[in-house]
């Protein structure tokens, strides 16, 4: 096990004593370990660090599909594609979009919010 590991559960571990009269955090606690460890198992330990390295960057958020340098260019290619994936992210002027397919077969464009955004955003509800 590598010490990062095991560092990490001792602290859950830790954890879970200093709540031990709450039961619910308690089985919070072990399940994350449980999780830790299935990630271990499985062989996506290693998946697993790096996506805590990039957590609350824009690294993590899922690449674009394709880039256009408008909304209309955009539009014109979804329009032509037969099926676009599930969820599929493109990039409009340099901000990503998710972007899905109304019933009548209209898309729409869903902007991403930047990270400063979100930040202002949770500034703002701590107010």
């Amino acid at each position: 096990m590598s010490s990062k590991l095991e560092d990490l559960l001792s602290s859950l571990e830790a954890l879970a004593r200093q709540h031990s009269s709450e039961p619910e955090a308690v089985t919070t606690i072990e399940t994350s370990a449980k999780a830790l460890l299935f990630l271990q198992h499985v062989g996506r330990l290693k998946d697993f660090w790096e996506y805590a390295r990039v957590f609350n960057t824009e690294e993590a958020w899922p690449k674009p599909l394709r880039s256009f340098g408008t909304r209309d260019e955009a539009l014109a290619w979804l329009r032509a594609q037969a099926t676009v994936p599930y969820e599929a992210v493109i990039e409009v002027a340099g901000a990503r979009h998710n972007v899905t397919r109304m019933r009548d077969g209209e898309w729409i464009l869903i902007r991403f919010p930047t990270i400063e955004e979100l930040e202002a955003m949770d500034e703002e509800s701590e107010e």
